[in-house]
């Protein structure tokens, strides 16, 4: 698994689902990110730029006194994510790359993206929300904590969803069809390997994030050199995020196409 773009073989069984080989995936999200960066960010330099200026600005800025401008500039950086993660997702899969000198384009694609990932985020909204207000209510005894413990118990669901469907945005990003029931069967017995996915691959990059502020302390440099690093590292981090669910769902559903082509199977679960 040295290339993005060589598939291994498409071998699923209803019985005897497909797991994913871990830290195969992590290796090749690295070597992956490493060998194609050059591409990578030739395709989005242009939004890659202005969602790196953005984001040191909006650090930089005041805790007060800023809400107008901070959330105008949370507003963009959430226009300009699907555009960057759809270019990569469509570069890794189907070795896309743009025929102009940018792309920066928000069209139906990157909206029906932005879409899915905000219905994954609301998975686990409700949970969090009743465990949240609950937590407040002491005063009523038992009730709220079983209602509190019902909410935890709620966000772990949605967590667990929300693990599952994951793989929903690279099939969005490829233009395949919007089938949960298909990407939850062949996720099916993978919940955990996409847990470990998602935490071994963000491990070295937030190592690499503490030493840059463990230095930034001890030698009392100026703010924007931390921030302007991190942000960086962000970008890198973004590429390896954006390999690690592409893989995956490269090895768990398939070649680009097989979600289409499935969509009407009445054994879907």
């Amino acid at each position: 698994m040295s290339d993005f773009r060589n598939p291994m073989s498409d071998l699923h069984d209803e019985f005897n689902p497909k797991k994913i080989d871990v830290l195969a995936a992590v290796r090749e999200s690295y070597s992956g990110a490493w060998n194609h960066l050059g591409e990578m960010l030739r395709l989005i330099w242009l939004p890659g730029l202005l969602y790196l200026a953005l984001n040191v600005t909006g650090a930089m800025l005041a805790d007060e006194g800023h809400d107008v401008i901070r959330l105008l500039i949370e507003m963009a950086t959430l226009f300009l994510w699907p555009i960057i993660a759809v270019a990569w997702h469509r570069f890794i899969l189907l070795g896309e790359t743009p025929v102009g000198t940018y792309q920066i384009n928000f069209g139906q694609r990157e909206a029906r993206f932005l879409m899915v990932s905000f219905f994954l985020v609301l998975l686990m909204l409700p949970g969090f929300f009743i465990a949240t207000m609950t937590a407040g209510l002491q005063d009523m005894g038992p009730s709220a904590s079983l209602v509190g413990f019902a909410g935890i118990l709620l966000a772990f669901v949605g967590i667990y969803f929300l693990i599952r469907l994951l793989l929903l945005l690279p099939a969005v990003a490829i233009d395949e069809p919007i089938n949960a029931r298909f990407i939850l069967e062949r996720t099916r017995g993978n919940f955990w390997r996409l847990v470990a996915l998602c935490v071994l691959s963000s491990l070295p990059l937030l190592a690499a994030y503490w030493l840059i502020m463990y230095v930034f302390v001890v030698a009392n440099l100026p703010l924007f050199i931390p921030l302007f690093l991190s942000s960086l590292l962000s970008i890198f981090f973004a590429i390896v995020n954006v390999a690690i669910l592409s893989i995956a769902f490269r090895e768990l559903i398939g070649p680009p196409g097989t979600v289409a082509a499935n969509l009407d199977r009445p054994d879907t679960l």
